[in-house]
């Protein structure tokens, strides 16, 4: 254990911090995942406007990650995490009192915003920290968090909506966690940023693109997580229409299915010093693969065991490439870390709002749409991942010539 001359405190203090604020974005999306039909009946809202509310919290996590990676990078760490917890805490009280569908889906945008630095922060934070294998396996312990959460979320919001009190208790318990997430932060989180850190721009896009290994990993990383945001969208409908689960019995299968990601993160995390992180992706993403075809089969053999194990598969695939793809872009820029770590979220982000958002106004059952467009986007990711090991070999010939 080592002590950081900064701040004073050791790197598994700064670990178990990051990896706390980290469940914040994953708690505030899968909680929404039992309470469709609640809130359809509450406030009125359509099927279209039930799928907006997890795609513009998703598009604001997506529009909020180049923005406070600009600010982490030019202002700081610690200021820039205040601020963007400050605007979640409104947007989420905003819609956990919402009292129709406008300001609830308003909430919903505004809480993505403002916890888009959650996703950008504490990766950097750990970039300022660490590097090469500790930092392969530092993103491998913060994804932890988005195998927990998701996890424990839509049980603990099908049993705060029937035994707590409603939907609004249960949409409560987000801005309650972000003000203590404030307070924490202003308490605990001291500066990390580097005096040689290069002011921020808008070339970083430009600059990421050029790192050809890295654009194709960062291609592929946001096509085959799009499929996690596409499940949360279109799982309760599929799952109710194919083989007849209620919700409490979604909610179980969902969080526990998720629990796939939790085992990929930390099979990831034990490889890190024999794989690359490259190396790694590939292993995720064919597992992943697997995962939907075994959801494909589900659109024409409906089977509660082949949803599990397809839902399993796909998100240990998922927690395998989710740290390395990370790992791959942020360790090409390393004095650009916020952006890097913004610009690779943004992707993610964005391609899962469109993919969550479009594959409702697809035709077929919520099965069929669910089976294909997750195909799609897999075989979309394997084919980057390819190019990267292409353009990865080029570069070694190159140099070695």
């Amino acid at each position: 254990m080592t002590t950081l001359p900064s701040s004073g405190r050791t790197t598994r203090s700064w670990l178990i911090w990051l990896t706390a604020i980290a469940c914040l974005p994953p708690l505030g999306l899968n909680l929404l995942v039992p309470l469709d039909v609640a809130l359809r009946d509450a406030l009125g809202l359509t099927a279209a406007q039930g799928q907006a509310a997890i795609a513009l919290y998703v598009l604001g996590l997506a529009i909020g990650q180049p923005l406070a990676g600009v600010s982490a990078d030019r202002w700081g760490r610690r200021g820039t995490l205040v601020a963007g917890l400050l605007l979640a805490l409104a947007g989420s009280a905003a819609a956990a009192l919402a009292p129709d569908a406008g300001v609830l889906l308003l909430g919903r945008g505004l809480t993505g915003l403002g916890l888009s630095v959650v996703l950008v922060v504490p990766r950097a934070t750990l970039r300022d920290l660490c590097s090469g294998v500790a930092l392969q396996r530092g993103m491998a312990i913060i994804s932890v968090a988005f195998a927990l959460t998701p996890a424990v979320a839509p049980v603990l919001g099908w049993a705060l909506l029937v035994w707590g009190g409603g939907w609004r208790v249960a949409l409560g318990v987000v801005p309650v966690l972000i003000a203590l997430g404030v307070v924490l932060a202003g308490w605990r989180h001291t500066e990390t940023r580097p005096s040689g850190t290069t002011p921020p721009d808008w070339d970083t896009l430009g600059v990421l693109w050029h790192h050809r290994v890295p654009r194709w990993v960062a291609l592929g990383f946001a096509a085959i997580s799009s499929v996690f945001f596409l499940l949360i969208a279109q799982g309760p409908a599929a799952l109710r229409e194919s083989v007849g689960l209620d919700g409490r019995e979604i909610a179980w299968v969902l969080g526990g299915t998720y629990l796939g990601f939790l085992g990929g993160s930390l099979w990831a995390m034990r490889q890190a010093r024999l794989w690359s992180g490259l190396a790694l992706c590939t292993w995720g993403a064919g597992l992943s693969a697997l995962g939907v075809i075994a959801i494909l089969a589900c659109a024409w053999w409906p089977s509660p065991l082949a949803w599990i194990i397809g839902m399993l598969a796909y998100s240990a695939g998922h927690g395998v490439i989710f740290p390395s793809a990370l790992s791959v872009v942020m360790q090409a820029l390393p004095s650009r870390a916020g952006m890097a770590a913004a610009f690779t979220g943004m992707l993610q982000m964005a391609v899962g709002a469109v993919v969550s958002g479009g594959a409702a106004l697809l035709p077929g059952t919520a099965t069929q749409r669910t089976a294909v467009v997750a195909l799609i986007m897999v075989g979309m990711g394997l084919l980057a991942l390819l190019a990267a090991h292409r353009q990865g070999a080029s570069a070694r010939r190159e140099k070695d010539a």
